[in-house]
């Protein structure tokens, strides 16, 4: 018997449209040593999207972690939009990357900021603005992304797919991906400016045959949570965390949207 989940499971089934999804994509997460791979970074729902536009922000951070080397590759994204990218690894292990970009500056009226709120699973920014009357006031964000996405090269393993790598969000598995069984249990932790974060809402999807699915969890107070990885298709690993913005000039809240990509 497989044991409990150690997170609040809602298992769902179907295609949901989650909007403001961002993450890393490579054309191939599994390669032989020197194998080129194609990596767009991507913004779209229901981790189904397009290349987001590159033109539009600042990189704050694109690092390539392994065993043996950190380094800077702001300077290989390309392409029209420039969010595209490709890399070679030259040792066998695992390989992350992980990108940082400026935030933007959003407003949505009170409706919809509310409805944006309890989809995105920000009980606690919703329950303030109910207690302190601000409901039925627009939300003004800044928002920023934080993404990863893991590589599996040759036969070789390591820890680099649990690298803090410095981001404000991040998340990080408390096992290999590609070292598990099919069916068996994985632990994601969530964690904010390195302290967990409780009651996260954590998004695992699974894109399979061109078919998204996606099961919703709650980290517990440790920030975690625990569910079943089937080694097939790619997966997106997801969370949102919002703070009040320091000087509410131009904003009222700041959000940080993690992602932590690895495919098979």
């Amino acid at each position: 018997m497989k044991k409990l989940f150690l997170a609040t499971a809602i298992l769902c089934s179907s295609v949901l449209a989650f909007s403001h999804e961002f993450w890393l994509q490579p054309l191939k997460f599994i390669l032989k040593v020197n194998e080129p791979a194609a990596v767009n970074v991507m913004v779209g729902e229901s981790y189904k999207g397009e290349r987001s536009d590159g033109r539009k922000y600042e990189v704050l951070q694109l690092k390539h972690f392994s065993a043996t080397k950190e380094e800077d590759l702001k300077s290989a994204l390309g392409g029209p939009k420039k969010s595209s990218m490709t890399v070679a690894f030259s040792e066998p292990g695992n390989h992350l990357l992980a990108f940082s970009n400026t935030g933007k500056y959003i407003g949505l009226d009170a409706k919809k900021f509310n409805e944006y709120l309890a989809e995105e699973g920000l009980d606690n920014v919703k329950e303030w603005r109910e207690q302190h009357q601000q409901a039925d006031k627009p939300g003004r964000e800044f928002y920023q992304r934080c993404a990863k996405t893991l590589f599996q090269v040759g036969d070789q393993y390591d820890d680099t797919y649990a690298r803090n790598t410095g981001m404000r969000i991040e998340l990080i598995p408390a096992s290999n991906p590609y070292t598990i069984a099919s069916g068996d249990q994985i632990t994601f932790r969530v964690l904010f400016d390195n302290v967990p974060v409780k009651n996260a809402l954590v998004l695992a999807w699974q894109v399979k045959q061109n078919k998204t699915s996606v099961n919703k969890f709650r980290s517990n107070d440790a920030g975690e949570v625990t569910f079943p990885i089937e080694k097939a298709g790619r997966w997106m690993i997801s969370s949102v965390h919002m703070i009040p913005d320091a000087s509410g000039e131009k904003a009222d809240w700041q959000s940080f949207w993690g992602s932590y990509t690895f495919g098979f």
